[in-house]
């Protein structure tokens, strides 16, 4: 969502909303297209937020399958029962973590970032230990609350 691409998308949606409330304000516009344009970043906004990480969670293999994660100081190692061994990641990889409900995203650039589902965790006492563990290497860590 941080992308310059999506911002500009999202701040031209924002845009055209604002000049439709001011056209229908000023009588330029009806009241039609007006609820025609919230309506339509209504859909776009529920299709960027929720539908397309959900559909791209769901299409991955990776994230049915079950995680394996072994972490310490130096790094993580990373397994799934499908794959073809552990992949072994250092912290230094990374510059930035976001926590949300379902994932961890560890990022390495803006663009790249290497996804953690919650599901790798038995339990949610795992989960809470793994997210204290990366709160005190990164001083980037943060958590956001998504519905």
């Amino acid at each position: 969502m941080r992308r310059g691409e999506i911002r500009v998308f999202r701040n031209t949606l924002v845009i055209l909303l604002i000049a439709t409330v001011i056209g229908y304000l000023f009588h330029v516009v009806n009241f039609n297209a007006l609820l025609g344009i919230a309506i339509m970043m209504a859909i776009v906004g529920w299709a960027f937020w929720y539908l397309l990480p959900v559909s791209t969670y769901n299409k991955a293999a990776t994230f049915r399958d079950n995680i394996r994660l072994r972490y310490n100081e130096e790094g993580m190692a990373i397994a799934t029962q499908q794959g073809a061994g552990e992949r072994a990641v250092s912290w230094k990889n990374f510059s930035e973590v976001i926590e949300t409900n379902s994932f961890f995203y560890l990022y390495r650039d803006k663009r790249s970032f290497f996804l953690i589902p919650a599901s790798a965790f038995p339990n949610d006492e795992e989960r809470h230990s793994f997210s204290r563990f990366l709160q005190g290497i990164f001083a980037s860590y943060r958590r956001l609350h998504v519905a």
